[in-house]
């Protein structure tokens, strides 16, 4: 890979992963990023080897950026590496000429609604849905669809501003609260369009799967197991599932089908669905590798597979490899807090030094203010483990959240 130069668009969170690759490999990382600050508070500051600043948000910011830069027609690939980012990046590839996932399934993955639209089109299994602008189009696609529904932004992620509604009281007060939300991660801006769903019942999975020219190159299914209603929040993922192996196939092809439905061919990509009683329901598609530490670390831990890595090698038109090197399991298991207060203690933190665990991290102690999780920002830390088996893995990461509790300042 040495001296191909990869522009990456505002590395953060799972896309620092994609920089530490690309040198790995040896390639020139250049990157586009919204403040020349962003590698230091990202975490990969010195891994890279030029950087320009353009406004992210911006199909054309980027797109002037590159020309004006040394590097026009002078690289060999162009790779959004925040979701945030996907659609604008596409844009301005398009335009460039660069290969990569085209505007029209970048904009679908990145917006639920239009995703949504592509599954009732294609006959996908999803749940019904109505796009609304105003609390009383809400009312009355929530009376058509039933309660209890789903409120949700349709371009934003992590959990943020999405409601669980049992009635229409309880839908007007979430609909006087959703409007306010204007902003999400990196100042990109919350559309004034929203879903109102059908809430699905049943275990929740997420597939991560790998396309190379629309065929399956890796799959694998991401058991999830999220924090009480009326919270959405993702608090422990086993890789691979620890459950529902029999029906690994079909939610694999539903995944697939949702995937080619919003016109993604190649690459990484995060199916979020539930089997119901009417089989596997599609809940959202992100047209990235899959985040919370899947694709960092339990895939890795598990099956020897770099998906970053391998991300990059399809962009660069080389070869995979992305056979599985072991047959391990991973779990990650997040710390939350079940009240609101101020930590005064926190113990159990030495039964973390076990050789089961790969890595943890916790982010409060004494002195921290805490609440109730409500979105993926509030979780307090961490724990990732490897076991023999997926029940192995899962038991462990429970056995150590169980022993870590925290005591509150009165």
């Amino acid at each position: 890979m040495a001296n191909q130069r990869i522009i990456f668009v505002e590395p953060s969170f799972y896309g620092v992963s994609f920089v530490k690759e690309a040198k790995a490999l040896g390639c020139e990382v250049v990157v586009i990023a919204s403040s020349a600050d962003n590698p230091q508070l990202y975490g990969y500051e010195g891994l890279y080897d030029d950087l320009l600043v353009a406004d992210i948000r911006d199909a054309e910011s980027i797109y002037q950026a590159i020309i004006n830069s040394p590097y026009h027609g002078q690289f060999d690939a162009l790779i959004p590496a925040t979701d945030y980012a996907s659609a604008v990046t596409a844009e301005a590839g398009e335009r460039l000429g660069i290969h990569g996932t085209s505007f029209v399934a970048a904009s679908n993955a990145r917006n639920k609604d239009l995703a949504r639209q592509a599954f009732l089109r294609d006959n996908v299994p999803s749940a019904k849905f109505a796009v609304v602008r105003d609390s009383e189009e809400a009312v009355i696609a929530a009376a058509r669809i039933g309660y209890p529904v789903v409120l949700k932004p349709t371009n934003a992620a992590s959990s943020q501003s999405v409601y669980f509604v049992e009635n229409e009281s309880v839908l007007r007060e979430a609909f006087r609260e959703i409007i306010d939300f204007k902003t999400t991660y990196m100042d990109f801006k919350v559309r004034e369009e929203y879903l109102i769903e059908e809430y699905l019942t049943g275990p929740e999975f997420s597939v991560e799967i790998f396309l190379s020219q629309g065929e399956i190159a890796f799959a694998e299914i991401t058991e999830k197991h999220t924090s009480d209603l009326p919270y959405f929040v993702e608090t422990l993922h086993v890789f691979p599932s620890s459950i529902y192996q029999e029906q690994r196939d079909q939610i694999i092809d539903v995944a697939k089908q949702a995937v080619l439905s919003i016109g993604i061919q190649n690459g990484p990509t995060h199916v979020e669905l539930k089997y119901t009683q009417d089989g596997p329901k599609i809940i959202e598609v992100n047209g990235r590798p899959g985040g919370d530490n899947i694709t960092s670390d339990l895939i890795v831990n598990a099956y020897g597979i770099n998906i970053f890595k391998e991300t990059i090698l399809k962009y660069l038109a080389q070869p995979l490899d992305i056979d599985k090197k072991k047959y391990q399991a991973s779990a990650i298991g997040y710390l939350v807090a079940d009240r609101k207060g101020t930590v005064r203690t926190i113990t159990g933190l030495e039964h973390l030094h076990h050789e089961d665990v790969k890595r943890y991290q916790i982010d409060v102690q004494a002195g921290s203010d805490v609440d109730i999780a409500r979105s993926s920002d509030d979780r307090l830390g961490y724990i990732i483990v490897e076991a023999a088996t997926p029940i192995a893995a899962k038991h462990k990461v429970e056995e150590l959240l169980g022993q870590i509790q925290i005591s509150y300042a009165e």
